[in-house]
């Protein structure tokens, strides 16, 4: 007799208890949200020569729904509107992007410490996009520099893969990261000997972008890391749930289901082309993929409907503090994002490779 009134009760408290976890990921999401777009009000007021944000707005207003306000603004527009404001949609993509990557390939990998950075795909786009500048030309002003980015991109993930896994998946979680550092370095040495032999113009051009820089945004270069990096996060919402099965383990997904090697090929190539898109736009920015995933895990857990979503967006509002802070440091001088990147995310990686190593005793 008493049963169903307890079950009733449970059944309340745990619709309760889920209606509430939806309410505080619905909220942080608008919170960040609502960072981002502030965040993007900040970048492009502030710099070299500071704006109030009253003058943005209005300049926004004027450009975007063609509300002019005041007259006194037009000596700031080209500021604002030409190069911060692309400045800032670069960095939404590339933070955007690359956070998402980072997650997809902890996933497939089965590996916390996978990063597009850390396992040398970027290494390899980098080393392609090189070899466009050095070749010159055509090659370093078409759409092939996003191309040859692609195609750097994916041949160093098949490198990677093809010696982290020869051991087989189960045998060395750290096999894989080893691989991708090895790789990498070869990829880098690849990139040093375009740079050494190129002219001295097109060698410091080489040298500042594959530090990383989103300081050459403009409108015309901005459009296809974003569209890229939307695309992709589609895509990983859409194999969420072959994500979060393949987590378990690719027997357990397998006997669910999902096709593995399907997804994990077709995640692969989306890594790497949207990895090559954003390499090729604003050069090598490191462990932005490794860090943000771990981050929004450590708040919202593994499920990666919630994972992604969020990855992109704390991913996209870093990259523009990051970027923002880079312009201060040294200002009037600029320093390469991807110095600051690595400053961040380098001692949280030494932290959890120790902690994966102490496990695995």
């Amino acid at each position: 007799m008493l049963s169903r009134p307890i079950l009733h009760s449970t059944e309340e408290s745990s619709s309760s208890l889920i209606g509430r976890v939806r309410f505080g990921l619905v909220l942080l999401s608008v919170l960040v949200f609502l960072s981002l777009v502030f965040s993007i009000l900040v970048a492009t007021a502030f710099g070299s020569a500071e704006l109030s944000l009253r003058t943005v707005l209005d300049i926004l207003k004027m450009k975007l729904f063609g509300i002019q306000d005041d007259a006194n603004v037009q000596s700031a527009v080209y500021i604002v509107w030409n190069l911060r404001l692309p400045r800032a949609i670069l960095a939404i993509a590339a933070g955007g992007g690359l956070a998402i990557c980072g997650a997809a390939m902890q996933s497939i990998t089965q590996n916390v410490l996978a990063d597009p950075y850390i396992l040398g795909v970027s290494s390899g786009a980098s080393a392609a996009v090189s070899l466009c500048f050095f070749i010159g030309g055509t090659f370093a002003q078409t759409g092939l520099l996003q191309t040859f980015a692609f195609l750097g991109a994916a041949l160093s993930m098949a490198l990677v893969y093809g010696v982290g896994m020869s051991g087989g998946v189960a045998s060395n979680n750290t096999r894989l990261v080893l691989a991708g550092m090895a790789i990498s370095i070869i990829l880098n040495a690849i990139s040093q000997f375009f740079i050494t032999m190129s002219a001295v113009n097109t060698s410091r051009s080489i040298t500042m972008w594959m530090m990383g820089s989103l300081a050459g945004a403009r409108w015309d270069n901005v459009a296809i890391p974003l569209l890229g990096s939307v695309l992709g996060l589609l895509f990983f919402l859409g194999n969420a749930r072959s994500y979060n099965l393949i987590s378990l383990g690719d027997e357990t997904a397998i006997g669910l289901g999902v096709n593995v090697v399907r997804v994990k090929l077709l995640t692969t190539l989306v890594i790497a082309l949207v990895t090559g898109l954003i390499v090729s736009s604003c050069g090598i920015i490191g462990l932005v993929g490794f860090v943000i995933p771990h981050v929004v895990r450590l708040l919202l857990g593994t499920n990666h409907r919630r994972l992604f979503p969020l990855s992109f967006l704390i991913g996209s509002l870093f990259l523009v503090w990051m970027d923002l802070l880079a312009r201060f440091v040294m200002a009037p001088q600029e320093l390469p994002i991807g110095i600051l990147t690595a400053f961040c995310g380098g001692p949280f990686f030494v932290m959890l490779l120790y902690q994966q190593t102490k496990k695995s005793r």
